[in-house]
């Protein structure tokens, strides 16, 4: 005999009982799994020489940039907005330019488009003429083969 996992009323529908877990402690433990994956991972690359002295060689480069930036801004902050008002302004131009030659590149299409259906009209009408010609050379061609030679036309 043997024995069913599921609780008797859950035999009818065939389904395990779910797993209920806490939102709080699910997401308390996805953090201290990630920073413990950080810690770990951090240790584990400072082991090599290379990677010790390349990171203190970014940080090193980090600060001066830092301390760079913060010296200016602090000095005189209109060249910091002067600076993200040209990229602004150069962005804005580029992209009305990019706007505009979308705009000229869909109006050419537009107007290949048009001539294909004009084009492919005229074909349509020339084909049927060259079948109107192309018949009537045949009628021509087979009267020319029909005409009776002299000899057959004497009295």
């Amino acid at each position: 005999m043997t024995q069913s996992v599921y609780k008797p009323d859950q035999q009818k529908t065939n389904q395990p009982t779910p797993i209920k877990v806490n939102k709080d402690k699910e997401g308390s433990l996805l953090w201290k799994g990630i920073l413990i994956g950080a810690v770990v991972g951090g240790i584990a690359s400072l082991i090599n020489k290379n990677t010790r002295k390349n990171v203190q060689d970014r940080s090193i480069k980090l600060k001066d940039q830092t301390s760079s930036l913060y010296k200016t801004v602090r000095e005189d902050p209109a060249v910091i907005m002067n600076t993200v008002k040209h990229t602004m302004d150069t962005t804005s131009k580029a992209l009305n330019d990019l706007s505009r030659e979308v705009r000229e590149v869909i109006q050419k299409v537009d107007e290949v488009r048009q001539h294909s259906v004009e084009t492919y009209s005229s074909m349509k009408e020339v084909g049927g003429e060259l079948k109107d010609v192309s018949g009537k050379v045949k009628e021509a061609g087979r009267e020319i083969t029909d005409i009776p030679d002299e000899e057959d036309n004497k009295y």
